[in-house]
């Protein structure tokens, strides 16, 4: 019997035992239940808060981002409206310039050149410190000549260093290659600021320019240029903020010296975007010299080839073009300073048949109603801007199957984008205001094509094509066009290496191949052009064909658009 008890007592132990197990476990569970079900809720909160944050960050990229194309359309904008009155000073200065003055009137013009020029400088300096700021400057890289861009240097900056009775010497390490690799561009911008800054605070003193190889290796040369002067020098307390934008020296606030204080701090963004450094040494009373370092790559250096000489008019305001221009011009400009500097600049090149219209809807309405050999279109107009305008007219075009009109962009707006906005647009080429009498001469002459066979294709011959059946699933039409896009392009690519290197034989054989195949599928007008070309090299001017180039490729895809429809 006490073996049975104790059994039980056992029994009863264990049961205890399991019992207390289970009562812990189940409150185990509730405790992880509690702590999950606050992670939980943890987690929740978290989830919001994220969501909340990737909204507030949505809502501030998108903040940024508009304020960023806000501040980009304000500077292109104010680029466009101070660009465009200095367009009409400088070009009514250099028509007058250009008229029979006094030497008392000569010096007036002169001064009002000056001023309007620093004024641009000016405007050039905000522009690219806000490119700067925004991230936006993006770097050419391409073949460097050091001693070229000394020699062009030299030419533009020669009559201020006169001026300011200085002198100006080069010196250049002969260890540095002929040929590097780098955004010439900007270093020209960088050392061209250097000078004239150097310049502005020298008189009667020298102004010394040194190029040093630093060290090299294969493919690159560290470069150090030094710009020397005797001037006035620099306080050492000035020193430490001279690269800070809008800061100037005590000295160069005065109304002697002239600026925004943006110079030095635009060359240092562009020394440290090519990845080099900039510094100075100075003395107060002692002159000063600024330098900075660059790497750049090893180029070889480049194969010359031959060029035949090209006769130029000894009077280029004589006889401004080549071949007289007589089709009539469309100036479309809501600025009427402008247009009346345009009409006066295009009178002095000869050109008197000239419409004006003030707004891109007149433009277009113009364009239908009267036959232009080119149209000079401003960008930004009122009711209807110029890309809007040369859209709708490249869109007329393609439906009437007329050749393209060259249609040039005249605009303040030189904003980087700006040239591929107008291109896209249809245009066929920019022109930033403010431009000189030479720059419009040679725009013009660059498009100015014959418009004898205005028609892209000469249906005539093209119904006779189209008329005839092929075996097989193609017209006969369809496989001459196919066989044309296949070969056309790379004939033009070779015929305009012939024209650039100044083969004549090679450039007149090419141009006539590419003028007969033209002609035998009735593509009227690029046969015209190729016609031209193989005149010229004929005679042995192939150098003269250079400004049709551009024109051949539009001309082509113009044909094979237009042959498409007929197909159709």
């Amino acid at each position: 019997m006490s073996n049975d008890n104790g059994e039980i007592e056992k029994l009863r132990r264990t049961i205890e035992q399991l019992s207390d197990q289970i009562i812990r476990s189940k409150e185990q569970e509730e405790r992880i239940l509690n702590e999950f079900s606050e992670m939980n809720n943890e987690l929740v909160t978290l989830q919001r808060l994220l969501a909340k944050n990737n909204a507030s960050l949505d809502a501030a990229r998108k903040e940024a981002v508009a304020a960023g194309e806000s501040k980009s359309s304000f500077i292109a904008v104010i680029s466009h409206d101070f660009r465009t009155p200095l367009n009409g000073i400088l070009g009514m200065a250099e028509l007058l310039q250009l008229s029979s003055l006094s030497e008392e009137q000569q010096n007036s013009v002169q001064v009002i050149q000056e001023a309007a020029r620093l004024l641009l400088k000016l405007i050039q300096d905000l522009l690219d410190f806000s490119k700067l700021e925004a991230g936006q400057m993006r770097l050419e890289i391409g073949e460097v000549e050091l001693e070229p861009t000394f020699k062009y240097i030299a030419r533009l900056l020669e009559p201020k260093v006169i001026q300011n009775g200085n002198q100006l010497a080069v010196d250049c390490d002969s260890r540095i290659s002929p040929v590097l690799e780098g955004d010439s561009t900007r270093i020209t911008q960088v050392l061209i600021n250097l000078i004239q800054n150097a310049n502005k605070f020298t008189n009667h003193g020298l102004i010394s320019i040194r190029v040093i190889l630093v060290k090299e290796s294969e493919s690159s040369q560290l470069i150090r240029f030094e710009v020397e002067d005797t001037g006035i020098g620099i306080a050492e307390e000035d020193q430490k903020t001279l690269f800070q934008p809008y800061v100037q020296t005590k000295q160069g606030r005065s109304k002697e010296y002239e600026g925004t204080g943006l110079g030095l701090s635009i060359c240092k963004s562009l020394v440290t975007l090519m990845g080099g450094q900039i510094g100075v040494i100075s003395r107060e009373g002692e002159g000063s010299t600024f330098w900075f370092e660059l790497p750049l790559g090893r180029k070889s250096e480049p194969e010359e080839t031959e060029v035949s000489p090209v006769e130029k008019p000894s009077d280029m305001m004589d006889s401004p073009f080549e071949e007289p221009y007589s089709w009539p011009i469309l100036l479309a400009d809501d600025n009427g300073i402008n247009r009346q500097v345009v009409l006066m600049q295009l009178k002095k090149l000869g050109i008197t048949q000239v419409d004006y219209v003030s707004n891109g809807e007149e433009a277009v309405s113009a364009f239908l109603s009267k036959k232009y050999g080119m149209i000079l279109m401003d960008n930004m107009m009122p009711i209807m801007d110029g890309l809007e305008a040369t859209r709708k007219i490249r869109a007329m075009e393609q439906d009437e199957m007329r050749h393209a009109i060259p249609i040039i962009a005249m605009t303040g707006n030189v904003m980087d984008g700006e040239k591929e906005k107008c291109l896209e647009a249809g245009m066929n080429d920019f022109i930033g205001k403010p431009f000189t009498l030479e720059s419009l001469r040679g725009v013009i002459q660059k498009w100015q094509h014959p418009m004898e066979s205005s028609e892209i294709l000469n249906m005539s011959i093209v119904s006779e094509i189209a008329e005839l059946n092929n075996d097989g699933d193609q017209t006969l039409l369809e496989t001459l066009l196919d066989m044309y896009r296949a070969e056309t392009p790379g004939k033009i690519e070779v015929l305009r290496r012939h024209v650039v290197s100044g083969d004549h034989n090679a450039a007149a054989e090419c141009a006539h191949d590419l003028k007969s195949g033209s002609l035998s599928l009735g593509i009227e007008y690029c046969s015209t052009l190729f016609a031209r070309i193989e005149q010229f090299a004929k005679t042995g001017q192939v150098m003269k064909a250079e400004p049709l180039l551009d024109a051949l490729m539009p001309a082509y895809q113009e044909a094979c658009q237009a042959l498409e429809k007929v197909i159709i």
